[in-house]
């Protein structure tokens, strides 16, 4: 999967063309690949915003997660420091984006842990903890687990949260 997506994503960046079945580097992937700062923004910001985050899973609401992605950015900012389950991060996640929950059908689930899930296996598993900018720390409790989520040292080097100004506070 890792390889599959690699290839997405340098197609999706544009840093590879393909001429005649064979695959080479395009003229700005040679001036980005001289800066590891800007392949990463480049990588980082084609994964959130040109793959289809949904493309690896069987989920139905393809926008979980990948909508306001920012905002767990946000939430991880602010709360990340301690270790704290998913589910946390995935109800106030829901709480901002209610609309994303009305399309959702379960037949195997309660519709809250299935959208739990759906949020935490995109936004965790497969984008961030990709990054290396989260820790997750799964323990098993039966048939279940419990997901705890953890922001790296990393993260507050690379993302920069600041909340805004009030009114009164300029």
């Amino acid at each position: 999967m890792s390889v599959n997506l690699t290839h997405i994503l340098v197609d999706l960046a544009r840093l590879i063309k393909k001429r005649n079945g064979k695959i080479s580097l395009t003229k700005k992937s040679r001036e980005i690949l001289k800066d590891n700062h800007k392949l990463l923004q480049l990588v980082f910001s084609t994964f959130a915003t040109k793959f289809n985050w949904a493309y690896y899973d069987g989920y139905d609401e393809d926008q979980i997660g990948q909508l306001g992605w920012g905002f767990t950015l946000i939430l991880l900012s602010k709360y990340g420091h301690k270790k704290r389950l998913n589910s946390f991060y995935a109800e106030r996640y829901f709480k901002a984006f209610p609309q994303l929950l009305v399309s959702l059908e379960t037949t195997y689930s309660t519709l809250k842990r299935y959208a739990t899930r759906c949020y935490s296996t995109r936004i965790f598993d497969r984008f961030l903890d990709y990054f290396g900018v989260i820790e997750i720390d799964k323990k098993r409790k039966g048939l279940d687990s419990e997901t705890y989520i953890t922001k790296t040292d990393l993260f507050d080097k690379l993302i920069g949260c600041t909340p805004p100004r009030r009114a009164g506070n300029r």
